[in-house]
């Protein structure tokens, strides 16, 4: 007997020997065929391990699943849902085979009327297609997972990506003139369909409105129709099939009956319209089922943090604060092996937010103590009325930083109006640079404007600041005049003054052209010249105005309110000391430099503090007023003399007798220089506002209207008293003492009689004291240069 050679490789090495399959021969033929079906024969190999070393072989949990009768297991599958019983046909041939055979029809239509009320399973397609396109999230052309986007009128699901390249869209003939030839552009060989009605072609092919008036097909269904539609070359053929088409799709009920109007068949898709809202009703309900999940664990989340120790933590989050971190926002319940897990997450986030609670708190502790550094700023300031000097406002007073150590002082510490007596030392220091900064802002406004005013790039460089002292000088001369943008700008506007533009009021807008030009003929400007050091206390250097009061007031409930800067039933508040609404005005500096001239000083070394000591009155020739008289009465007239006395009356009713003399404006030297801006500058034309730079010319100040009156003249004496009088009674400059940097101040200075009754009505003082209850506002000089305040002398 030969054997075989044992087989070796190219090192000559011996190799094992290929054991040689072995197989059954199956004589069980159902047909008879006797033909030998070789079978793989079961072989166990043999461990070369001990037997303690053996591994037993381990069969599948549901392998003998299908063994069950088929009623059972049609009894159980009943109880699934379509989903499950789709998944589970995925997982081995033999569910396949039972769960796609027609045996199974009742049991898949079982699954589905559990789901009530899912809409039925379209004719055209079996219940696992119908249950595939309903809930197996995976697109139908790339299988991408994910895809909540179901095209129900074209049974299919598809992804964004594949939108583009499955979905043609048309534009819809009723709008525009399209027609079905403009399909060809979409579908690979052409269209090719003597088609020109689109509302005939809707009928027979499935289309859902788009965007903007268009029409959206499927293209495969369209390559499909078309395919069909060419095949069939008998007339006849073709339209016995666009007949069934018709029908097809009104027993889907997609576009409705053939009688209705065309633009209610694109509108009308019931079995659609049915599904999209199921689909939107699931999603409502898994959303619900969600938020249900997060609430409950959420709870259980607070109730944990709460044995923790992080009860008041939890009460200082925002609203949903909690809800959007990661560890809670899970829709999972929450167990003791879960927040085990979490845990560590949970007090780190937490540790967090008891540092911004331990910061917040001390931030209200500081701001709830600015209301004691208020009342020792507004002691310090009443006793050394009246006033003679510019004095910060709260806001910039807890700026400072002596002010700011005992405001940030520990929560142990108490503080109150006797822990700021400390400062009494070195408070004239602390107050003398202050004034030092607000000195320098005005000196900056000066500077602005200088620079401001070169446009050419040569001038730039030629241009060299000033030194400080001299800026300094230059802004207490009288001939520096600057203006408030939030208190002038209005005198043109008429009723638009006031009204909010965009967040902003109308008066917030400044321009020196535009208030220097002569919209009207009949009206007056209304400039307010501020003079230097009057304008460091000008009230809008420390008040901001809030436009919008419903806003106001919604703000104001819901945040913490400053005592420093808050004001009671206005909507103004108070602010730091602020430059950014003064402005220079050339036209009111060139009125000043003619009536200083007059006076008789240098107006380029004439300071505002000389004019005001030197006192100077002005006659105006050209404004003059006519105070009527009253004629004394007259004796009765007889019953003869009636008719002849009917004519003396009517012809007294215009008789200029009954006026007295004609009254002339005599003025201050800052009242003159108003007057003049207001009544006698001649503006500009605004028809010449398009006009060359050089040839446009700027406004004219008449000067001959003007004359100075002598010191000892009856009038100039006569002016002065009567002007002090007019300032009391009529200017807006008295303050209250008592309410001075509270929250109850009233948010600008006020008449004397208003004031007055303020503090009747709110301190209940009825016989107020000079300097003791109420007080004159520094910048009174300038608050009182209104058009009420100017004498009339004959």
């Amino acid at each position: 007997m030969q054997l075989d050679p044992v087989p070796q490789n190219s090192a000559g090495r011996q190799l094992r020997e290929r054991k040689k399959r072995r197989y059954d021969v199956d004589l069980n033929d159902s047909d008879g065929d006797h033909s030998v079906q070789p079978k793989r024969a079961n072989v166990r190999r043999k461990s070369s391990g001990t037997p303690t070393m053996r591994r037993s072989r381990r069969s599948g949990k549901l392998a003998t699943f299908v063994n069950m009768p088929l009623d059972v297991l049609h009894e159980i599958f009943g109880h699934l849902h379509p989903y499950d019983l789709l998944r589970l046909t995925r997982t081995t041939k033999d569910f396949r085979r039972i769960l796609l055979h027609k045996s199974s029809l009742s049991t898949w239509r079982a699954t589905f009327e559990d789901l009530h009320p899912f809409p039925e399973c379209p004719p055209e397609m079996s219940e696992p297609a119908w249950a595939n396109l309903a809930f197996s999230p995976h697109c139908h052309y790339c299988l991408a997972s994910g895809i909540r986007n179901v095209e129900w009128k074209f049974r299919v699901r598809v992804c964004s990506k594949c939108a583009p390249y499955q979905l043609s869209i048309l534009i819809e003939v009723s709008q525009y003139g399209g027609t079905p030839m403009e399909l060809y552009r979409d579908i690979p060989g052409g269209f090719g369909l003597p088609f020109d009605d689109l509302g005939e072609f809707c009928l027979l092919v499935p289309n859902r409105s788009g965007k903007r008036y268009k029409r959206v097909f499927l293209r495969e269904q369209l390559v499909a129709f078309r395919d069909v539609v060419l095949s069939l070359n008998d007339p006849e053929a073709q339209r016995s099939y666009f007949q069934s088409r018709r029908q097809w799709i009104d027993s889907l009920n997609i576009v409705g009956p053939t009688g209705q109007p065309f633009a209610q068949l694109l509108t009308t898709s019931q079995h659609s319209v049915n599904c999209e809202a199921w689909a939107h009703n699931q999603a409502d309900d898994r959303n619900g089922e969600l938020n249900k999940l997060r609430k409950e664990r959420r709870e259980a989340i607070v109730k944990k943090l709460d044995e923790l120790g992080y009860k008041k933590d939890v009460q200082f989050l925002k609203p949903g604060e909690l809800d959007r971190e990661a560890f809670v926002s899970k829709p999972q319940r929450l167990t003791e092996r879960v927040w085990k897990n979490i845990k560590p997450v949970a007090i780190a986030f937490m540790d967090t937010v008891r540092q911004r609670r331990l910061e917040t708190e001390h931030t209200n502790l500081v701001r709830s103590r600015k209301r004691y550094a208020a009342e020792f700023l507004k002691n310090y300031k009443n006793a050394r009325l009246p006033c003679t000097e510019v004095f910060p406002e709260p806001p910039d007073f807890c700026s400072f930083e002596p002010v700011q150590r005992i405001l940030k002082k520990p929560v142990d510490v108490t503080v109150n109006v006797s822990s700021f007596d400390c400062l009494t030392p070195v408070l004239p220091d602390l107050l003398k640079r202050w004034r030092d900064y607000v000195q320098d802002g005005i000196q900056n406004v000066l500077l602005n404007d200088m620079t401001g005013s070169i446009h050419v790039a040569p001038d730039v460089q030629k241009f060299h600041p000033p030194a400080p002292g001299v800026l300094r000088h230059q802004t207490t001369l009288a001939t520096t005049i600057f203006v408030c943008a939030a208190c002038n700008g209005s005198s043109q506007l008429g009723a638009l003054h006031g009204l909010p533009i965009f967040g902003m009021g109308i008066d917030n807008f400044y321009d020196e052209e535009d208030e220097y030009m002569d919209f009207s003929e009949d009206g007056f400007r209304d400039i307010k010249p501020l003079f230097h050091p009057d304008v460091m206390a000008h009230p809008c250097n420390t008040r901001f105005a809030l436009r919008n009061e419903f806003l106001y007031h919604q703000l104001m409930a819901f945040s913490p309110r400053d005592p420093s800067e808050y004001l009671e039933d206005c909507l103004k508040a108070r602010q730091r000391f602020n430059i950014n609404r003064l402005k220079i005005d050339r036209q009111a500096g060139k009125a000043a430099a003619c009536i200083v001239k007059m006076a008789g000083r240098d107006p380029n070394t004439a300071t505002t503090a000389e004019m005001d000591a030197l006192d100077p009155r002005f006659k105006c020739d050209e404004c003059q007023q006519f105070h009527r008289v009253t004629p004394p009465p007259k004796s009765e007239p007889s019953e003869n003399e009636f008719d002849e006395q009917d004519e003396e009356d009517e012809e007294d009713e215009d008789d200029e007798d009954t006026y007295g003399p004609a009254h002339y404006a005599v003025l201050s030297w800052r009242q003159a220089v108003k007057h003049q801006c207001d009544r006698h500058t001649r503006g500009m034309d605004p028809s010449d506002m398009m006009a060359p730079p050089e040839l446009l010319q700027g406004p004219q100040l008449d000067m001959s209207n003007l004359r100075l009156l002598s010191p000892n003249d009856h009038l100039a004496i006569e002016a002065r008293h009567k002007e002090e009088d007019l300032m009391e009674r009529l200017a807006d400059i008295w303050c209250c003492a008592v309410c001075r940097d509270s929250m109850q101040e009233p948010d600008a200075p006020l008449r004397l009689t208003k004031l007055k009754e303020h503090l009747r009505r709110v301190h209940k003082i009825h016989n107020p004291v000079l300097n003791t209850h109420y007080y004159k506002h520094f910048a009174a000089k300038d608050l009182g240069n209104v058009p009420d305040c100017v004498p009339y002398l004959a």
